[in-house]
Parts: C-alpha cells; sequence; structure tokens
C-alpha cells in the first residue's frame, strides 16, 4: 500500500504572496466550519471592481505548468499495472519479452504518452486546489484508454496525476464497484465542476472500441474530505447518465460531446448537477439530451431531448450556463450536412424551474465554419492521405457558453470560432475551410444576452490579431464581473496562409519554425464589449505531429478550458483564473521507415523492424518521446 503525503488543509504546498496566505487562513478556517454550514460561499457571490482596458498577466511563477506526464497515484493510495504503467519510463526498441502479461510490449512504459481535450476547474473554498481531467493514452499498452485526473494544491504550479476509478486494471474496492469496470475499456471526453460546497463532480464519455460498444455518458463524485490514504478528494461514485447500447461498429445509441456544470448560485436550486451531451444513433440523426442530479449526483433524471422542434441537420457542441437566478441555458450548434440538409447556426434552450423542463430551443444567429478539409477532415500519412499532400487534425467547433453565477443581471455569453466573412477567397486546390472550393480565416467571437435570450448581441472580435493566423478551441467563462477567454492561435505560423492547414508550407511539409500555435487569453471586465489580451504559453508547437493511426494522422482534441476564481479574495480587487491546453512542445521528431522519399517534418520518433520488403512491424519504442503530447496550464489575472 502507498501512502500520499496528507495535505494540509489542501494548500499546503507551494510558495505564494502573503496576500493569498493570508485569504488562504480565511480560506482554511471556513473549510473547518463548513461540516456544520449549508453554503460556504459568500465570497463568490459578490461583485468584482475591476477597471476595463487592464491587461491580463501571467501569475504564479511565470512559466507554462506541465500537468500530465508526472507521477501517478491512485484515489485510495494503492496500486495496480495501470498506475505502475503510468509511472514507467522505460523505453527500449527491443520486441515484447514476456508473452501473456497482458502488456502489449513490456519494455515499454507508459508515462510519455498522449493526453489532450483537458479541462480544469478551481474549488470555490480553496483557491489554490485545482483539478484537471484529460483524454488518457498511458493505458494503451494495457489495451485500454482512460480519462486522467491530476490535482494541485498550490494553484497550479505542481501536478499529480491519478485516473478517475473503474479502469480495466483498477484493483481497488471502489474501482471495481463502478458500473464502468468490465463494461468499458476507454473513458474520455472530460467535463467537471464544483459545487459551492467544494463536492467535485467529474463526467465524460466510457465506451469500447471493438467488440459492444456500450457508449454511455458517466458522472463520478467526490466529496471535500480528503481519502485516508491522503489524496485530497474523496471518491464516492460512479452513475450511468446516459446509457448506450452493445451494438457493433458505433450502429446503435452512442452517448458523445458530453458537458456539465453545478449551480452554485446559492439560491432555491443550488447544487444542482446538470448535464447535456450529444445522442448518436446508426441513422445519424443525433439529438441534444440533458439530465439533472438534485441529491449530489447520487440519481439522474430520464433524460430530456431539446433538440426537438425544427431541427433535420445534425447538433452537436452543447454546453451550459446558469445565471444567477438559476435560469439554465443549454446551447449547441447545428450543420448544415450533405447528407441531411440543414443549417450551419448556434442555438440554445433556456430553463427557469432548475432544468426540470426547458421552453422549445432558439436560434442565436448563423455563421461559417471553420472546417479544414481535403476530401476528409483528418489528413496525413498511408490510409489518411489526402490529395494535397496536406497533413491536419481535425478542428470541430464546440462553441462555448458562460453566465457569472453571482450575478442575476449580468445574462449569458456565447463563445465560438468561426470563419470571418470578409476573409472568404477561393481555394487554390482541393483543400478547403469555409464550405465547399473556399478559404477563410477562423476568429474566436463572443455574443451576450441580457433579456433570458429574446435577444442577442452582434459578434465582437476577441482579438483580431492584425488579420494573422487562425484561432479555435475557444473555452469561456464569468465570475464577481469578470471574463476570460482561452484559445490556441496560429499568428506566429511563419508559414501562415489562407490556402493551407495550419503548420502546413507550400509544398506540404512541415513549417521548418516549430512555434506554429500558442495559446492566448483575453479578459474583459465590461461584459465583453472590450477585451485585452495576451499570450500565456511560453512555447509554441507544431500541432500536426502524425501520433494517431499508428503514426499517420494529428489529433489535437476538440477544447480547452478555463476556470475563473477568487484567488486573493474579492474585497482585495482579486480574480484569477487558470487555463490548460493540448501541447505538442514534448513530442520528439523523427522519421518514418514505412515511407520513401523526403522526411515531410510531420513524423514522429518510431521503431519499426521491417518483416518482408514494403512490410513493417508496430513501432517498438513508444514510449520513446514520439507520443509524448501533455497537457499545459497556466494562472493568469482577471482585471
Amino acid at each position: 500500500m502507498v501512502t500520499l503525503e496528507p495535505p494540509v488543509g489542501r494548500t499546503s504546498r507551494g510558495t505564494v504572496p502573503a496576500s493569498r496566505r493570508n485569504h488562504r487562513l480565511m480560506i482554511q478556517m471556513r473549510r473547518a466550519r463548513r461540516i456544520l454550514s449549508a453554503l460556504v460561499a459568500s465570497s463568490v457571490l459578490l461583485a468584482a471592481t475591476a477597471t476595463p482596458g487592464l491587461a491580463v498577466a501571467v501569475v504564479g511563477d511565470g512559466t507554462d505548468d506541465q500537468v500530465t506526464g508526472l507521477t501517478c497515484v491512485r484515489h485510495d493510495g494503492g496500486t495496480d499495472a495501470a498506475i505502475d504503467h503510468c509511472n514507467d519510463s522505460n523505453t527500449s526498441p527491443a520486441a515484447d519479452d514476456v508473452a501473456g502479461d497482458g502488456d502489449s510490449d513490456s519494455n515499454d512504459g507508459g508515462s510519455r504518452r498522449q493526453g489532450n481535450e483537458p479541462f480544469a476547474v478551481i474549488d470555490p473554498t480553496d483557491p489554490d486546489f485545482v483539478v484537471a481531467g484529460w483524454n488518457d493514452y498511458s493505458q494503451t499498452d494495457l489495451g485500454a484508454g482512460w480519462q486522467g485526473f491530476a490535482y494541485s494544491t498550490d494553484g497550479g504550479e505542481g501536478w499529480t496525476n491519478s485516473f478517475v476509478p473503474g479502469y480495466p486494471a483498477d484493483t481497488s474496492a471502489e474501482g471495481m464497484a463502478s458500473p464502468l469496470f468490465g463494461r468499458h475499456t476507454e473513458a474520455g471526453d472530460p467535463i467537471a465542476a464544483f459545487d459551492n460546497a467544494g463536492n467535485l463532480f467529474v463526467g465524460g464519455i466510457s465506451f469500447n472500441r471493438g467488440g459492444a460498444i456500450n457508449g454511455d455518458v458517466y458522472v463520478a463524485t467526490y466529496a471535500t474530505t480528503p481519502d485516508e490514504s491522503g489524496y485530497p478528494v474523496d471518491y464516492l461514485r460512479t452513475r450511468i447518465v446516459g446509457k448506450g447500447t452493445p451494438s457493433r461498429n458505433f450502429w446503435g445509441i452512442f452517448q458523445d460531446k458530453p458537458m456539465l456544470e453545478v449551480d452554485r448560485t446559492g439560491g432555491a436550486t443550488d447544487g444542482n448537477v446538470y448535464v447535456c451531451w450529444s445522442r448518436f444513433t446508426g441513422n445519424g440523426q443525433n439529438k441534444i439530451y440533458f439530465s439533472r442530479s438534485t441529491d449530489m449526483g447520487d440519481t439522474f433524471s430520464k433524460p430530456i431531448q431539446l433538440s426537438v422542434h425544427g431541427f433535420t441537420g445534425s447538433v452537436q457542441g452543447c454546453d451550459i450556463a446558469i445565471e444567477g437566478d438559476g435560469d439554465v441555458y443549454v446551447t449547441f450548434r447545428t450543420f448544415d450536412d450533405a447528407s441531411v440538409v440543414g443549417e450551419n447556426a448556434l442555438f440554445f434552450a433556456r430553463s427557469s424551474n432548475g432544468g426540470a423542463s426547458f421552453a422549445p430551443a432558439r436560434k442565436v444567429r448563423d455563421f461559417v465554419p471553420y472546417a479544414p478539409n481535403d476530401g476528409s477532415r483528418d489528413c496525413g500519412d498511408g490510409p489518411f492521405a489526402c490529395p494535397t499532400g496536406f497533413v491536419f487534425a481535425r478542428i470541430p467547433l464546440e462553441p462555448r457558453s458562460t453566465a457569472d453565477q453571482s450575478s442575476s443581471s449580468d445574462g449569458v455569453w456565447l463563445a465560438y470560432n468561426a470563419v470571418d466573412p470578409g476573409t472568404i477567397v477561393g481555394s487554390a486546390s482541393s483543400y478547403r475551410s469555409a464550405g465547399g472550393g473556399q478559404v477563410g480565416r477562423s476568429v474566436v467571437y463572443v455574443v451576450r444576452s441580457t433579456d433570458d435570450g429574446a435577444s442577442w448581441s452582434d459578434p465582437i472580435k476577441v482579438d483580431d490579431a492584425s488579420g494573422i493566423g487562425h484561432q479555435f478551441f475557444p473555452d469561456i467563462d464569468a465570475l464577481g464581473g469578470g471574463l476570460a477567454v482561452v484559445w490556441q492561435d496560429s499568428r506566429t505560423d511563419a508559414c501562415y496562409s489562407l490556402q493551407r492547414p495550419i503548420g502546413n508550407d507550400e509544398d506540404a511539409t512541415a513549417c521548418d519554425d516549430a512555434n506554429v500555435v500558442n495559446t492566448f487569453v483575453a479578459t474583459s471586465a465590461d461584459g465583453g464589449d472590450t477585451w485585452s489580451s495576451t499570450k500565456v504559453s511560453d512555447v509554441g508547437h507544431q500541432p500536426q505531429y502524425e501520433m494517431f493511426g499508428n503514426r499517420n494522422i494529428p489529433f489535437q482534441g476538440d477544447y480547452n478550458w478555463v476556470a475563473i476564481t477568487d484567488s486573493n479574495g474579492l474585497a482585495e480587487g482579486g480574480l484569477e483564473a487558470y487555463v490548460v491546453w493540448t501541447d505538442n512542445r514534448d513530442v520528439v521528431p523523427g522519421t518514418d521507415p514505412r515511407e520513401s522519399g523526403p522526411a515531410d517534418g510531420f513524423d514522429v520518433w518510431q521503431c519499426r523492424t521491417e518483416t518482408s520488403p514494403g512490410v513493417f512491424g508496430p513501432d517498438t519504442c513508444a514510449n520513446a518521446g514520439g507520443l509524448d503530447q501533455n497537457i499545459y496550464g497556466n494562472r493568469v489575472s482577471v482585471p
């Protein structure tokens, strides 16, 4: 049994300013009292007094925080094959020499495997306690992929890695009792939120890549008290919220693309847990569904369909925003699919009774989606090769919404990236990004409603960046009068052109300069009318390294995350946000021996043996850095 160092007030590590230490003492006293208190979030309900135009700045130690690829622990202090693999940095090009142990390559560990699609949430009772999640691939050699879970007790400077219980190799009693255990080999699309008391709710999807798919949406609940092992939150249970079918090849019901939020308003619906997702069926007619829990995630209501009236095309990308009066907004997008005629638009559905029922969904606005495509939305090598030879990962559009739960009058904001109509031109090749035969520039926009969705503002560009680079994967959060938006941005791409994908030179090779994509944050203190932005990543990265599909195709995930907290006490005028993003800075490039001709610069380090002329075996050094995609984060001010 491995025993973790018990945290002191869950904020015992790290060096922080005196003002935050003083605030920490106040927080610790609140945490001690909360066992006897029904509400401990009074500081969250105060209003900030930030001044418009003040610049966002990186705080903490001023450098990017590596969130993944660090020491792994189990929620109960024990260990198992998955925890051991996560901590194993060994790598060797030798073939597997231990047959039948369940590990496809016993010479390779799993500590340098991919991580993407991160969330980060901050405990409202302790601004130094941050939790993150991501799609974790460290169990790949064990035939599984799971949802990573990490925690920081010093505001995001240092992290400890873990997993949501229930993964195939989990030998803990609680993990084996999870409804995910034994039914699923994969868990991802991570989402999370805290309630006012510091209880944590973590969700996602779980499924199997082969056999009975069983594509479910789940929510795991963690209590505020540390586990006896010292793990800073105590895992309580996991519940299936939306259940898939065991059909094969994804032809049955598959629940996907979920989002989660918790009511922290302090009102009658405080503590309600809300979940939305896309329900896919074999005939392609996907719908948006919603469920709620009113008993701290122990039970969830029967799912209800929100995309009911007037929808003929596909719907995806739901998010949840809760106004200070408890009104619930579920936002999502629709598609103009070639197979099912629809429209490219943003929609919302509103509930005024705590998610018990919703008014019919209404349109926010139309838009032109930024959708790189060259006969496929994923292009690479081998079976993924596209006509132009360009290499690029998919960039789906998932609009994100938020509301300031400390205010009943500020309204709702919706952030999304879309093509700036003024940039659309004809494509010079089969590659397109703004619809058939066209290319355009992707920009992050924000719209707002202050009248329960009856009307929405015209879209405002968060940062035009002098018309250079593509912006994608935005997320938005609001608290105490402050707004923050995070996104990834290719304005530093030396090969930038509307006529080709991010990070590609004109000859379909990787841009020589790896400083292709960086992470930016913008903040506003006037409701989103004006914004101040800055680059928050220390190092840029090449997003198109071919780490997936047997080292043939890139993947960056589908989103990033931002969460605002009362960091120094609102009486001191301090709001801060923690942001996380997917990053390829640690990936080791290489040469793919299966390819002939000059290297294109998108290949990663790998070890393959030619078994017969032109036929190569699997990569036998997957832990040598070629797959070392990580999650990074940073803490920023919210003026």
